[in-house]
């Protein structure tokens, strides 16, 4: 009896062995893999992170020449009074023959008042051309059989423009075209004469 317990604890341990035997090891994850796939996620986030950043840096040197843009609007618009004070000098010095020094002076000063602010970008607008709407403010408008319809006829104020916006739109007066209509005299040959018709 003995020796079949034995032999059966035998078989139950070697059934034990046996099961064991078909449980599958736990799967170790290559190192090098786990590393290269970190550094592949870490670049990719360097990678957004820099143009974020990039962009940034675009939004805020943008926000800054528009801040500049805008101060130099400002003074060059605050200095456009001093242009049409020299302007209306001008005028009127050449009304008299005895403010040739006087106008000497007033032109030297305008003229490196004029360069100053050229430098930021002012430009005049021109004014030798036809009506442009977003150029010019058309405050009267006279009748002309010679002009062009939209010919600018008087300039009341010069308009400018500082790197490419305008600032000012130049007042002027346009010209209207007159369409002349033919009266045409009635021919008296293509007429029956009453007086004819009365004598038949």
């Amino acid at each position: 009896m003995m020796a079949n317990d034995e032999t059966n604890d035998t078989e139950h341990a070697g059934s034990k062995e046996g099961c064991g035997s078909d449980e599958k090891a736990p799967r170790i994850q290559d190192p090098v893999s786990e590393l290269d796939g970190r550094i592949e996620d870490l670049t990719d986030t360097l990678l957004r992170l820099q143009a974020d950043f990039d962009n940034y840096k675009k939004r805020v040197a943008k926000e800054w020449n528009e801040r500049a843009k805008t101060a130099t609007e400002g003074l060059v618009r605050d200095l456009l009074p001093v242009l049409d004070t020299f302007d209306k000098a001008f005028e009127d010095t050449q009304k008299t023959d005895d403010a040739d020094h006087d106008r000497k002076g007033l032109e030297g000063i305008h003229r490196q008042l004029l360069q100053i602010i050229q430098r930021q970008g002012l430009r005049e607008i021109r004014t030798d051309c036809g009506f442009d709407p977003f150029e010019h403010e058309a405050l009267m408008r006279a009748e002309s059989e010679d002009a062009d319809d939209g010919k600018i006829l008087e300039v009341y104020q010069k308009g400018y423009s500082l790197g490419g916006k305008v600032i000012r739109p130049a007042k002027v007066k346009v010209a209207k075209r007159t369409e002349l209509v033919e009266i045409t005299e009635p021919d008296d040959d293509n007429h029956d004469n009453p007086d004819d018709e009365r004598s038949e």
